[in-house]
């Protein structure tokens, strides 16, 4: 009797993936690098780092660093702590820090998403690495990623430090500590606060909360005025004084509506409103994907509600979409043997295109009137109200889809396939939107 031998097709080698992965992230940083270089009138000057080490060396110096202006109309505006850190970092020279903030936000952004991948079942092993190169290349040409660089902004490291506190085992007595730690230095992250509370995890909010505490206790201590200042005056709830918050840079709920309606006192009522359903609906919904077993899911949007709800959220904070990719690309993929799978890929694909798409940078193709864009003095067409929110949009619109998401995937059932060649693949689709 004549045997057929049957030919067997390789399945792809996790180390050659990641080789690959590791060639496209490296020639996707020299290219924008070299592009950068090209195009910028100014590249690197890194204008946010060079205030923040001129305020830290303010506080050198035993000055108040709210009472000063740099360059006659930028302001330091973090908290007492923040500029207790720039203080020390002011010692080192200028070009260092360049290079330290640039290189240690591009290893965060690498960090996160590969967090972001161990949390989802199908990439903890074997392909971890590549899909974290791989995503981590097309996520540097996000527009907030870009601008975080140029400006030598912290949002990658705040971002890092929070979901890798996030992501730690419940049973760790110093969870919370990251997050209260990210909340002293930029107030922002309260946000997760009460997310903890939600979730059932008492523990690590009240570790958040002491951490968070000690900050502003610490910063009297070791500058009182400043702190006072900061804390004991108001100045930390005064949006205004960030700049104009009505410029179509600031893409909160707040930003979104000032622009609508032209003034504060006009814009207040309505911002009540959004800020207190979008609020709480999105913290609900970040505490439901939690319980689900998708907890990067309930983190990302957890951050969402809060740079929707925070009446400032420059463009360059919406990093937080670059995680977001990881959790679509286990939808995209998801192997057509699990129920539904074809509609979960179609899903994961229309969101990633949606990201790719939306975080540009197409919101500067608002038009300017003389020398300042129309978001500043003008009154914006329809189109330009749309293009010039279109980071607000997107975030409501995703809050919405997370939730149609979660309610349907409550009605699928696994698909049970038997037979050796998919034995043991039966399992639950998990949202993972």
């Amino acid at each position: 009797m004549r045997t057929e031998r049957v030919r067997l097709i390789p399945r792809p080698v996790p180390a050659r993936d990641a080789a690959l992965a590791a060639a496209l992230f490296v020639a996707s940083l020299t290219l924008i690098v070299v592009l950068f270089q090209a195009l910028s009138s100014q590249p690197w000057s890194m204008l946010d780092l060079r205030v923040y080490l001129w305020g830290g060396t303010l506080v050198r110096h035993s000055h108040d660093p709210y009472l000063y202006s740099y360059a006659q109309f930028l302001h330091f505006t973090y908290t007492p702590e923040a500029a207790a850190f720039f203080a020390v970092l002011s010692v080192v020279a200028v070009p260092v820090v360049k290079g330290l903030v640039t290189a240690a936000s591009i290893l965060s952004l690498l960090a996160v998403l590969w967090i972001a991948a161990g949390t989802l079942p199908r990439w903890r092993a074997g392909h971890r690495l590549a899909i974290t190169l791989g995503i981590g290349a097309v996520a540097l040409w996000l527009e907030p990623v870009r601008q975080t660089l140029s400006f030598g902004q912290v949002n990658l490291l705040l971002m890092v430090l929070i979901v890798a506190d996030l992501c730690l085992p419940d049973s760790r007595w110093w969870k919370g500590v990251g997050v209260g730690i990210a909340a002293g230095f930029k107030l922002t992250p309260l946000i997760f606060i009460p997310y903890l509370l939600l979730t059932r995890r008492f523990r690590a909010a009240a570790v958040a909360t002491a951490t968070f505490l000690l900050t502003i206790g610490a910063s009297f201590v070791y500058l009182p005025k400043a702190s006072e200042h900061y804390w004991l005056d108001g100045l930390f709830i005064n949006p205004h004084r960030l700049g104009n918050v009505a410029y179509v840079g600031n893409q909160s709920l707040y930003g979104a509506l000032l622009r609508l309606v032209g003034t504060p006192a006009a814009a207040r009522p309505y911002q009540v409103a959004a800020v207190a359903i979008v609020g709480v609906g999105g913290l609900l919904l970040a505490a439901w994907a939690s319980r689900r077993g998708e907890e990067m899911v309930g983190i990302v949007v957890c951050a969402l509600t809060g740079l929707l709800v925070s009446p400032v959220s420059w463009s360059h904070h919406w990093v937080w979409v670059a995680p977001m990719i990881v959790v679509l690309a286990d939808l995209a993929t998801r192997p057509l043997v699990m129920a539904h799978a074809r509609r979960w890929r179609l899903a994961g694909w229309l969101g990633i295109g949606a990201i790719a798409a939306v975080f540009s940078g197409v919101l500067w193709a608002v038009p300017s009137s003389g020398s300042e864009p129309a978001a500043q003095g003008h009154v914006m067409t329809a189109w330009e109200e749309i293009v010039g929110d279109l980071y607000v949009l997107t975030g409501v619109i995703g809050l919405g889809a997370v939730a149609y998401l979660l309610v349907v995937n409550r009605q699928d059932q696994p698909v049970v396939v038997t037979g050796s060649a998919h034995e043991g693949a039966s399992t639950s689709p998990s949202t993972t939107s």
